[in-house]
């Protein structure tokens, strides 16, 4: 799940994830390679592909649990859709006071709400949005995302689609080819497709 971000909006990793969607052993064991010759390339196509589909790359949702921050300017709507997902929790709500100084809002004045690929966060009922400072970045929303904390929560639909790419790049490894090469049928794009309804970019 994944909407446009507004020209008001901007994304901030602020935990990253802890583990990788397919390990340097499953990778090998697609690839079909036995040394350990090319573990540091292997290794590398993993951290590349990775970052080509998590969050705000091709999937346009999170793998493996993180953390982000969404600023949003003064004033916002009284709803706010959340950029990023699968939805976790919500962490916490900052902003700059009219003197320009960070705070930390009451979490607890809040209510998250919505379909599993729609949420969205505003105040709850006597409430209201904090009184920021007039700027892009005036308020932070952080929220935790993913399907999990481990490889084995994400779907295997996207972790096969990884190894498709990871294979892929280690057995053609230059910018053109003179190969007349095709997508396979159901490979990345089709399995990606299974997943996002849209994504950031």
């Amino acid at each position: 799940m994944a909407t446009r971000l507004q020209p008001t909006e901007s994304l901030e990793l602020v935990t990253a994830p802890t583990a990788t969607p397919v390990s340097l052993s499953e990778a090998k064991d697609h690839l079909r390679v036995d040394s350990d010759d090319d573990d540091a390339l292997v290794t590398r196509l993993i951290a590349v592909a990775t970052a080509f589909t998590d969050a705000q790359g091709a999937l346009g949702s999170a793998m493996i649990t993180q953390t982000w921050g969404q600023w949003i300017g003064a004033n916002p709507n009284q709803t706010v859709p959340l950029i990023l997902g699968p939805f976790q929790a919500i962490d916490a709500v900052k902003y700059y006071d009219v003197d320009g100084v960070l705070q930390t809002d009451t979490l607890s004045n809040y209510d998250v709400f919505g379909t599993k690929t729609a949420k969205y966060i505003g105040p709850k009922s006597g409430f209201s949005w904090p009184v920021a400072q007039d700027r892009s970045d005036a308020i932070k929303i952080e929220y935790t995302i993913g399907f999990g904390d481990a490889a084995t929560d994400i779907p295997d639909t996207i972790r096969h689609a990884l190894l498709l790419l990871i294979g892929h790049w280690y057995e053609n490894r230059e910018q053109a080819t003179t190969d007349n090469l095709m997508d396979i049928p159901w490979g990345f794009d089709a399995l990606m497709n299974m997943h996002r309804a849209s994504w950031y970019g």
